[in-house]
């Protein structure tokens, strides 16, 4: 059922101008350049706070629309530059339509664009058009705002536009993207759309700081994003992407107090925390049940998407495990056979921080998700493979023996 009132076909143009922003920055960002966002027009390009490029970026839900001289489209487009100020100014920014529609052949929607250009028979077809009294009240006070501008006026503002036309629709975007980043896209095409959903996240997070920063000047958001944050990450997401590295996930993203936290509260690895006198509140625990979560989240989907595969996690593993044994040898050899258990603890304390603190072992070259290093220790020690206290193996026995007898 079909609803007159509805928002989706404004909410989707809306949509679609944001994510435009970052198909034009991919294809036409140069070094030095910035874009923006509803700063200085729906996207521009952007000099030191001066727009270079404006751009008024139209969608259609029509499945098949056209734009020409008398469209509704064109002349609120025109309206927009014209109360801008100053538009016969031959030094002003270039002015671009962006559109979903087709351009009609013969019009001067279709002389604006690259490969037919005739921008002075474009600017006598709108004056024909604008003079047309015929023209409809849609349409009305455009017309007539541009009429109001000389002929030598006229011919100048028309000489500043170009038309894009035929653009990929809002469904059809993220295919466009994919082809003007493919030679950053990872070979495997199952890691391709983890790639796109990465880089899509990236750009929406700066598209809202860019929309909110005229709403909220106390917080300081950004209004500009400059080509070279862009091709940084493009770099980071291929590399992340690759057999080098692994993707990051900001959804798995937690911090201590969340309430998935909680259920760790009485896993081993916490208890092996506790062996060392460290109490529940302690940052040390908190901080290490954020790890573990973390790191767990993250290995289960690197696995089931195929960044990762089980014999590399167990080399690592093993990696882990040897850095481990080597550590606590050194220092657990050197408790004295009637050391106190204050003096072991503290062992275990110093066996926990030289770990822990120490320059990350990768699991991959360029892998700086220093979480997972943390959390893969204490995934270990929630196997009971590893541990902190000098006799954190008795200990974790006794306490799976008293689990079982309470069950």
């Amino acid at each position: 059922m079909s609803n007159a009132h509805s928002a989706a076909g404004p909410a989707l143009g809306y949509q679609y101008q944001a994510d435009y922003g970052l198909l034009t920055f991919v294809r036409d960002g140069e070094p030095g350049r910035a874009i923006t966002l509803e700063l200085h027009d729906d996207v521009a390009w952007d000099d030191n706070g001066t727009p270079v490029e404006q751009l008024q970026v139209k969608h259609s839900v029509a499945a098949s629309s056209t734009v020409g001289d008398t469209s509704p489209q064109i002349w609120r487009t025109l309206k927009a530059w014209l109360d801008a100020g100053n538009p016969a100014n031959l030094d002003g920014p270039s002015l671009v339509l962006v559109t979903t529609s087709t351009a009609v052949d013969g019009s001067a929607v279709h002389l604006l664009r690259d490969d037919s250009r005739d921008a002075p028979a474009a600017a006598t077809l709108l004056r024909t058009a604008a003079a047309d009294t015929d023209g409809g009240k849609t349409t009305a006070v455009a017309r007539a705002a541009f009429m109001k501008l000389s002929v030598a006026e006229q011919n100048a503002f028309v000489s500043r536009i170009r038309v894009i036309d035929g653009t990929p629709n809002v469904l059809d975007i993220d295919a466009a993207l994919r082809v003007a980043v493919r030679r950053h896209l990872p070979a495997e095409e199952g890691k391709q759309d983890a790639f796109m959903d990465a880089l899509w996240g990236w750009w929406r997070r700066h598209a809202v700081d860019m929309l909110s920063s005229r709403f909220f000047p106390d917080r300081h958001l950004r209004t500009t994003v400059e080509e070279v944050e862009l091709n940084n990450q493009l770099n980071h997401l291929a590399v992340t992407h690759s057999d080098l590295g692994l993707p990051e996930y900001d959804d798995l993203d937690i911090q201590d107090g969340h309430d998935d936290l909680v259920v760790h509260e009485d896993d081993i690895f916490v208890h092996q925390l506790k062996f060392l006198d460290y109490a529940q509140t302690a940052r040390t625990v908190r901080n290490a049940i954020v790890d573990y979560h973390r790191a767990v989240a993250n290995e289960t989907r690197w696995l089931e998407r195929d960044f990762l595969n089980r014999d590399e996690v167990e080399k690592y593993e093993k990696k882990l495990r040897e850095a481990w044994r080597i550590a606590s040898g050194f220092l657990f050899d050197d408790l004295p056979g009637e050391a106190s258990d204050a003096d072991r603890v503290q062992a275990g304390r110093k066996l926990l921080s030289t770990i822990l603190m120490a320059t990350p072992v990768r699991i991959r070259t360029h892998v700086d998700q220093d979480f997972y290093y943390r959390g893969k220790h204490h995934m270990l020690a929630e196997d009971g493979v590893i541990g902190w206290h000098p006799d954190f193996e008795e200990r974790v026995q006794a306490m799976l023996l008293a689990k079982e007898s309470v069950a």
